[in-house]
């Protein structure tokens, strides 16, 4: 097919036929600037137009893919056999689009699949979820937070904080503190133990970790027995909500015995004065030494 033959025959059929570009162009269905680029040469129509075009115009595939006129006589035959041609050609390309939109279906799936389970194992993993890791000092254990809840064969979709403890020798441990946020993990000097702070609606939760015994301790719990047997702070007083003392601990750091730990209270006294300061806290034998108040107002 010739473009410059073929887009002056259209455009001389056209006019013959005195129908605009934009008439012919609704006739086939598409737009007058497609007709325009046939008639310029700049581009030929597509086979599957070839004979809705041929029909509109009053001429033969022939005419149109040779660019002129041929002989009426001589054509029929041949034009019956090039409408064959076309219609095969035609299928041909309809199967070809068929053939690559479903390659390209099965693609997309395959593609959709392997980021599917791809995201599940991650998912199941805790990659995502990964909050911080801690080793012990001697390298012996390794604590790795996450920010979902802990079940069993991966994670859940509620938001807890989950801890998987690993020993060098291969045992694992696993815990999960429900609707509490991670705050931060301190090791001990000597690798056995940790203190774990946790936020749980508003107020710090401290956890006592002895990885030698595989138990865990209510930390202000113990902290708040301790200062109820210590003369200098027991003589204030404090409020308790449900039979828990209203007093807030940070901790803050382990001496270096690895026993005693540097610890910061705030509470308010039964008089409605709030008293805060430092002490050092010996989880041994559950001491309370060097106590320093900030305030007493």
């Amino acid at each position: 097919m010739y473009n410059m033959k073929t887009g002056q025959l259209i455009r001389d059929l056209r006019k013959e036929k005195g129908m605009t570009q934009k008439e012919l162009a609704d006739k086939l269905h598409i737009t007058d600037r497609a007709v325009s680029k046939w008639e310029r040469g700049l581009c030929a129509p597509e086979i599957s137009l070839l004979e809705p075009l041929a029909e509109a115009l009053g001429c033969s595939v022939l005419d149109l893919m040779a660019g002129e006129r041929t002989a009426k006589a001589a054509d029929s035959q041949e034009e019956a056999r090039t409408r064959d041609v076309l219609h095969y050609s035609i299928q041909q390309v309809r199967r070809r689009v068929r053939l690559t939109r479903r390659w390209w279906l099965l693609a997309t799936a395959a593609v959709v699949l392997v980021l599917l389970l791809g995201g599940i194992a991650l998912w199941r993993s805790g990659v995502l979820f990964v909050v911080a890791r801690s080793t012990s000092p001697d390298g012996s254990e390794e604590v790795t937070v996450y920010s979902k809840d802990l079940v069993s064969g991966g994670f859940g979709l509620a938001d807890a904080t989950s801890l998987i403890v690993r020993h060098d020798n291969g045992v694992k441990l696993l815990i999960t503190y429900g609707d509490h946020a991670f705050q931060g993990l301190w090791w001990a000097p000597d690798s056995a133990k940790y203190v774990l702070a946790l936020d749980y609606d508003g107020r710090t939760y401290l956890a006592l970790a002895w990885l030698e015994y595989s138990s865990e301790h209510n930390l202000p719990a113990q902290l708040a027995s301790a200062m109820a047997q210590n003369s200098d702070l027991n003589q204030y007083g404090w409020t308790e909500t449900d039979g828990q003392p209203d007093i807030d601990f940070q901790f803050l750091q382990w001496g270096l015995d690895s026993q005693s730990m540097l610890i910061y209270y705030a509470f308010t006294g039964e008089d409605g004065q709030r008293h805060d300061g430092y002490f050092w806290y010996n989880c041994v034998d559950g001491g309370i030494q060097a106590v320093l108040e900030l305030s007493d107002r």
